[in-house]
């Protein structure tokens, strides 16, 4: 069978995207190192190479923390890299062909050929390049967006929701005790290595919050260092209160790719009831945290999704 078409545009997108925060050459090694892991694991146990290139995208695309942030948390996606939904990146390892090609086009000539290298290796192992090449077909079945077609084939996890109930109520370390016992499971190590990449992960903003401190006036530097506590609490605790679970949500997450983000009122409710009760936060401290929530969720630019 033909290769199908993989430069078309793959999703439909209305919000314009935030442009990544790093330089673009560092954009490229990146996407390079990302596809050096993959090619050196591509025969490992599936979960063995995800974990290892995801170790290569995070927490380095972590942004820097803004001014008016409450939690921290925000996070580029390039044209290459692992993800669940075509709405901030594509499934599973993905390459977007056409956001490849426009991301060639800012480089000097001299880079080209870099570019062009991960082009090539990728079209034989994007996610959705490979699924839609035993799917789609020249009279019926056509790609997500394409209406010339009686049928239409995607490949996404949109609506995919995680047990946050589970998350906050546990920790990162009673989620950890909880799989421990099968440790020569590929997956479940896997598994394993995941929480540790995701503790990384909240290390990495506790630096960010530190940066953030530089040139601020006192109050903004209260309200990170409140942060940090928040974060370094969360390495070794289950959530205490309504701000750190809010925190401990919103970034697992962005690690894990999701979109969108459930029952909040179950899951967060209890710990804002138990704060006001108890004088923890006001009211107007809890509506100033929500809103910074739903600015972040708004700044990823997800089009559809942002469901709560």
């Amino acid at each position: 069978m033909a290769k199908i078409n993989i430069d078309g545009v793959q999703n439909v997108e209305i919000s314009k995207k935030i442009p990544c925060e790093k330089p673009i050459e560092q954009q490229l090694e990146i996407m390079e190192n990302y596809t050096r892991t993959y090619q050196k694991y591509i025969d490992a146990p599936k979960a063995k190479r995800e974990i290892e290139c995801l170790k290569t995208i995070y927490p380095i695309l972590f942004r820097s923390i803004e001014d008016d942030d409450l939690i921290a948390g925000r996070l580029d996606f390039l044209p290459i890299g692992f993800g669940a939904v075509t709405s901030v990146g594509g499934v599973g390892h993905y390459c977007v062909f056409h956001k490849l090609q426009a991301f060639k086009e800012e480089l000097p000539q001299s880079e080209w050929a870099r570019v062009d290298a991960l082009y090539d290796f990728w079209q034989d192992h994007d996610v959705k390049t490979l699924y839609c090449q035993d799917i789609l077909n020249d009279t019926t079945t056509g790609r997500f967006i394409d209406c010339t077609y009686p049928f239409m084939a995607t490949a996404r996890l949109s609506g995919m929701m995680l047990d946050y109930q589970k998350l906050v109520t546990q920790g990162i370390n009673g989620i950890l005790h909880s799989i421990q016992n099968d440790q020569e499971d590929p997956f479940i190590h896997g598994c394993i290595e995941a929480l540790a990449l995701f503790k990384d992960v909240i290390k990495a903003q506790i630096e960010l919050c530190e940066q953030a401190k530089k040139n601020k006036e006192q109050p903004r530097i209260e309200q990170l260092e409140q942060m940090q506590n928040d974060l370094a609490y969360l390495l070794e605790h289950k959530p205490a209160t309504f701000r750190q679970a809010l925190q401990l949500f919103w970034l697992y997450a962005l690690c894990a790719g999701c979109i969108n983000y459930g029952r909040l009122d179950i899951v967060l409710g209890p710990f804002l009831k138990r704060d006001i009760e108890t004088k923890e936060i006001s009211e107007e401290e809890a509506y100033d945290l929500i809103r910074s929530l739903w600015k972040m969720i708004e700044n990823r630019r997800t089009t559809v999704n942002g469901r709560i």
